[in-house]
């Protein structure tokens, strides 16, 4: 949009700014006032009159002085007041030029709508309103037919995707309207701070997107010119771009034009894409070729694949009618998933060649079709956020992947596809889709292996898939019968130390679920150092799986044993908990009945995320612990920093009240000790990884040294899986 003779005086602005919302502290937020002030100050030193700027603000008890000063007619932002402004105060507006701007928390709402929340938000009652319906609004009566030529909208919020648990308090947003679009001739200018899923950026109280959107509106508007908007947005685009190059910022601001001819389309997402090097040359060269040769086989096909492909490509066709095969590859090579999905287009009736299909790599990195990449990513949103990590589970079993996104259905299918399939080989997102379809056994589980086979046949690698299906089958049915997939596990009791230098028996089995051997009973006491030698000779002679669970037995008083620091020294050093999962139970205050409450903790582990695990304040006494820990009968763990001088009470209040998994740091300052555990915890995960999650932490450094996650400790006390008859818990 370039720049026009605007009259400044017949500009009119809605500046909402949310701070202070409902819900607990953490909702809080400094800086949204900060920027739409700024906004506001740009706009009334052009000239815009101070009284055609309508500001809505609830701002936090630092800022409200400030909205005070800069305007005293101002309106809070909740509910009400911008369902008055937005659908009756607009109706009337005499102006040439709108501007609307909206700082505050933003939230990924039920079916991926944007939920811009109001301040009446609450912890488990997210409310707000519907962004892509408030565009929606601007084409409709709420605003004059005649009259405001073009509306700027600038957007500062996040447009995160929440943990499954926190999702489902998101209402659904308000629409403010239903009415019909009457004028789809307006233009609009709709600038957004982030893509959707992702969290748009404060740095020094003040949002990184709008400082770096208001210096070139500055720029571009000095000497009381219309800026021209197309350029502000190639230097906001730049400067991003930079801060991406230089400070690894992953925050990628969005646009959406629409410049009078209808609805309009996206500026395509991230930093622009770099010139073809030589190798890519060469690999359009082929896939010009290809085209051409499938063109050739039917006159008139190019026109038809056009119509079919503008149903999914967003930007605009060839004008040569028929284009030729360049032109097709070239409009494909404008759209994610393009090269592929044009060769679908083209060849349905016959696989395509697998040195064209990596050409298609090479050029875009994408194996999926555009509708088959869109339907993975429908199904992953409708397997909610446990089914999602669950199936990002089976990834890191099948290929060792660890840390897949998979909060957001959107980037878990980007990263699933990224593992790239080799010529004529079963791509290894199959292979995930049926190991996990086949363990979870629910409808959209089914419904994946459907969409599988269909890619799988679009490839002419059915058989293939079968036969990776028949395995996911036999591996299922595996885990069925032995019970958990996790269910692997080394048992060792460590007696109580008698006499000096810590000397005890110990014994040592070996389970998968009701099937135990035993490995060692040593009665003789034996010193720490040569309990380790043992248990590396035991360890060594059976066969190594990193997620075969080390579960140590020990009396209340010898939890803060760090025996996943015990060094082995064949074939390499190393330290015990790099190897395994290793986490502490316990062989008192359990029996003799073996508390119900313990086992109903413990059964909701197994689909409880981390976020639900209580924290316990340092400073409580023995009976203040057993207290907290009673208050929820469902609460499946606790995590806490309590010092160690204080932990022997802690410890007995959570085993006495039946806490099976408990989360302590052994040696940090409470604040280092808090943040290391936030990072063990993350977001959201599901409760059962912790131990597996734990080894990958104590292995992230210097095995010599103390590295990261060395110091924590997981006590994970199954009851279901104690030690072997007859030296049962209860023994002494």
């Amino acid at each position: 949009m370039t720049a026009v003779g605007d009259d400044w005086r017949r500009t009119h602005a809605v500046i909402v700014a949310v701070e202070q919302y409902r819900g607990s502290d953490g909702w809080t937020l400094d800086g949204p006032v900060n920027d739409a002030l700024a906004m506001r100050t740009w706009l009334t030193g052009l000239g815009v009159p101070p009284e055609n700027i309508r500001l809505l603000a609830s701002p936090s008890e630092g800022n409200k002085a400030a909205v005070e000063v800069a305007d005293r007619d101002h309106r809070p932002a909740d509910g009400p007041t911008i369902r008055e402004v937005f659908q009756e105060e607009l109706r009337s507006l005499d102006a040439d030029r709108l501007w609307i701007y909206w700082a505050g928390h933003g939230v990924q709402a039920p079916g991926g709508r944007w939920s811009l929340l109001y301040p009446e938000t609450r912890d488990r009652d997210m409310r707000g309103l519907d962004a892509l319906n408030l565009m929606t609004l601007l084409r409709t009566e709420h605003l004059p037919k005649r009259g405001v030529d073009r509306v700027t909208v600038i957007i500062d919020a996040c447009w995160r995707a929440l943990p499954l648990h926190t999702h489902m308090m998101v209402a659904d947003p308000d629409e403010l309207t239903r009415k019909p679009e009457v004028n789809k001739a307006r233009e609009i200018y709709w600038m957004r701070a982030c893509q959707p899923g992702a969290v748009s950026k404060n740095q020094e109280g003040a949002g990184l997107f709008t400082s770096v959107l208001l210096r070139q509106l500055e720029a571009a508007s000095a000497g009381g010119v219309a800026p021209d908007l197309d350029r502000v947005w190639q230097g906001v685009q730049d400067e991003f771009v930079r801060l991406g190059r230089e400070e690894g910022l992953r925050q990628f601001p969005t646009v959406h034009i629409s410049r009078g001819y209808g609805n309009g389309g996206d500026i395509p997402l991230g930093p622009p894409p770099s010139p073809l090097d030589d190798q890519q040359r060469r690999e359009r060269g082929k896939l010009i070729h290809a085209v051409g040769a499938l063109l050739g086989e039917r006159p008139g096909r190019a026109a038809e694949a056009v119509v079919g492909l503008c149903e999914q490509f967003t930007t605009d066709p060839p004008t040569t009618t028929p284009p030729s095969p360049e032109e097709l590859v070239d409009w494909a090579l404008e759209n994610p998933h393009g090269t592929v999905t044009l060769l679908a287009e083209l060849s349905a009736r016959a696989p395509v060649r697998a040195e064209i299909r990596k050409a298609c790599h090479v050029l875009q990195s994408q194996w999926l079709t555009r509708a088959e990449y869109a339907e993975l990513a429908g199904l992953l949103e409708r397997l909610g956020q446990r089914g999602r990590c669950d199936l990002a589970e089976a990834a890191r079993a099948l290929f060792g992947l660890v840390e897949l996104p998979f909060h957001d259905p959107a980037r878990l299918a980007d990263a699933l596809e990224e593992l790239l399939p080799k010529p004529d080989r079963l791509p290894q997102l199959l292979r995930v889709v049926e190991r996990f379809a086949a363990v979870d056994g629910g409808p959209v589980a089914a419904e994946l292996r459907a969409w599988s086979l269909r890619c799988a046949e679009r490839l002419g690698l059915t058989g293939q898939l079968m036969e990776r299906r028949g395995e996911a089958t036999e591996y299922a049915e595996a885990i069925k019968a032995a019970g958990l997939a996790e269910d692997q596990r080394v048992q060792i009791r460590l007696h109580p130390s008698s006499g000096p230098g810590q000397r005890r028996g110990y014994e040592v089995w070996t389970r998968r679920g009701d099937d135990v051997h035993a490995l060692a009973k040593v009665d003789t006491p034996a010193s720490l150092d040569e309990i380790q030698g043992g248990l590396e000779a035991l360890l060594s002679a059976q066969t190594y799986a990193p997620d075969t669970l080390l579960e140590f037995f020990v009396s209340a008083t010898d939890l803060e044993l760090a025996v996943h620091q015990w060094q082995f020294d064949r074939p390499v050093k190393r330290h015990l908990g790099t190897d395994y999962p290793v986490v502490m139970r316990c062989t008192e205050f359990r029996e003799p009945q073996r508390h119900e409450l313990w086992k109903r903790r413990w059964n909701r582990v197994g689909t409880a995320g981390t976020q639900e695990l209580r924290w316990l304040p340092g400073h409580m006494d023995c009976g203040e612990v057993y207290r907290v820990v009673q208050q929820s009968m469902d609460t499946p763990g606790a995590v806490t920093t309590t010092p160690v001088r204080a932990r022997a009470d802690l410890f007995n209040a959570c085993l006495f009240g039946g806490v099976p998994v408990l989360i302590w740091h052994g040696e940090a300052e409470p604040a280092i000790a808090e943040d290391e555990i936030r990072e063990l915890l993350g977001a959201e995960r599901p409760l059962r990884s912790l131990p597996q999650r734990l080894r990958e932490l104590r292995s992230d450094g210097d095995p010599y040294k103390s590295h990261h996650g060395s110091h924590m400790a997981l006590l994970w006390d199954d009851p279901h899986r104690p030690l072997p008859d007859p030296l049962d818990l209860s023994a002494p």
